[in-house]
């Protein structure tokens, strides 16, 4: 079970060491990709809210797109 402390020491590290929102580029970076490791690790992405889950289908889409572009490039002839 975790405490209302375990919780305050928790935020209180993230904010020390590697928050999400840094001001520092290098900081925030690593932040953002613990906190997906962490979520992805915990919850997985099927429990993401609806609008993450557009959004994360509409990228999926055009990163799909992109590749299929790249693709069609490098191989006409």
């Amino acid at each position: 079970m975790i405490t209302n402390k375990d919780l305050e020491q928790a935020i209180a590290d993230i904010e020390a060491l590697f928050p999400a929102d840094s001001q520092y580029h290098g900081s925030r970076e690593v932040g953002e990709r613990l906190l997906a490791q962490a979520k992805m690790e915990v919850e997985g992405w099927r429990s993401e809210s609806p609008a993450v889950l557009m959004r994360y289908a509409e990228l999926c889409r055009q990163e799909e797109n992109k590749v299929t572009q790249e693709f069609l490039r490098e191989h006409r002839g």
